[in-house]
């Protein structure tokens, strides 16, 4: 089979619905190609979302995919001394990804955009030595898809960014393996507060979530940072709820009724994201957050950029690398100092002791971690300088060399 479409977008997920979103809104001719049957299973995600990346994208959390409003999160230091944030009112949603995933794909189709399912690109098609398509597999048949611009939203790991040479592998470090159970039984201190909990033992170079979906239902999992550690991620996760002393409280009654396992580019984005007639997004792209692992919103905003870009670009009929790298122009001004920024503050913590960690937590405010995390200057050198405490000062030292203090 052959088909022809403008804009051919690989990947289902967030960032590449709102990319076809965005794009169909433009007036563009889209085809959205997924691997899966039955886009957004298996969940592989804390399904976690803010307000602020779909607000941006002007794209509606489907509100039938929404389980519980978030108002702010509690971090656990290591000795366990709590850091809270919380707002008046909710600020994001724990969603369930199978309907969140699903809904999108509808919205996009609802507004003009194809869907095949079932796809799994096999290979890049080129004319003329440029990327024209893709060719696929569906269900033991073999499709050519024709394309003037190709948009590689299909994860971490990215056919289309391996194919391309966009990125060929992600390195070991750059990469953060994640296990979680969704549990019931579970004990919640308070349902719209998310729980984050840090430590070399608890989760190298990662932490350990508990995202609250009820009174007492929850999704409880962690990452650890590639060649950190001793254990796998799982262990990691068993040790937690068997033995941490927070974690045996709220665990002790849980049972578990899903397990799910997955990975996140942590190591920034890719040095380039673009060629001629080909873009990538999302995970795909490394558009993930270095420190929270964040990536949802951060997909949603950048696919749709991209989905206008793309457009623009096909409407003048130049789909060049240069015309494309507007996209980059973009979603970097919008989100690359701040990804600069907590790559550095990732390598950091990374080193930092857990008694560190420890009084640091002594000293920030749940409103300097939002600032911090967004790459913000926040103003505590007088407070911590007054503890006298030579470790905290050097590390406020680091932190004020990259920025991020006053």
């Amino acid at each position: 089979m052959k088909l022809k479409t403008e804009l051919l977008v690989v990947g289902a997920g967030p960032g590449g619905t709102a990319t076809a979103i965005s794009a169909v809104k433009k007036g563009g001719k889209v085809l959205i190609l997924d691997r899966k049957t039955n886009v957004g299973v298996p969940v592989q995600c804390g399904e976690a979302i803010g307000k602020t990346g779909p607000g941006i994208a002007e794209i509606e959390i489907p509100e039938n995919s929404i389980v519980n409003p978030i108002r702010g999160f509690r971090i656990y230091s290591p000795n366990l001394t709590k850091v809270d944030y919380a707002k008046s009112e909710p600020d994001g949603y724990i969603v369930d990804r199978r309907i969140f995933d699903k809904e999108l794909l509808a919205k996009a189709c609802e507004k003009g955009a194809e869907a095949l399912v079932g796809a799994n690109v096999t290979e890049l098609l080129y004319k003329n030595e440029q990327i024209k398509g893709v060719t696929a597999r569906r269900f033991g048949e073999k499709i050519e898809i024709e394309a003037e611009v190709v948009i590689g939203a299909d994860g971490v790991n990215s056919t289309i960014a391996k194919l391309s040479g966009l990125r060929k592998n992600i390195k070991l470090k750059d990469i953060e393996s994640c296990a979680q159970y969704e549990m019931v039984n579970v004990q919640i201190e308070d349902i719209d507060l998310l729980e984050f909990y840090l430590g070399k033992n608890v989760s190298p170079r990662g932490y350990v979530w508990v995202f609250p979906k009820s009174e007492n239902r929850a999704n409880i999992g962690l990452g650890i940072g590639g060649g950190q550690g001793e254990k796998t991620a799982l262990e990691y996760l068993q040790e937690f709820i068997k033995h941490n002393p927070r974690g045996k409280e709220i665990c002790k009654n849980a049972k578990a009724i899903e397990f799910r396992v997955g990975a996140l580019p942590m190591g920034g984005p890719n040095p380039k994201n673009v060629l001629d007639n080909l873009i990538l997004v999302g995970d795909a792209a490394g558009q993930v957050h270095p420190i929270t692992g964040g990536g949802m919103g951060y997909a949603i905003v950048c696919g749709s950029i991209a989905g206008e870009v793309a457009v623009e670009a096909i409407t003048e009929e130049d789909t060049s690398e240069e015309a494309l790298t507007l996209y980059e122009a973009q979603w970097r001004q919008k989100y690359g100092k701040e990804f600069e920024q907590m790559l550095n503050l990732q390598q950091l913590l990374t080193e930092a002791e857990d008694t560190l960690l420890d009084k640091l937590a002594q000293t920030l405010s749940g409103q300097n971690v939002v600032e911090l995390t967004a790459g913000k200057k926040i103003g505590i050198f007088l407070k911590a300088a007054a503890k006298h405490d030579k470790q905290l000062i050097n590390l406020l030292n680091q932190l004020r060399h990259l920025q991020l203090v006053q």
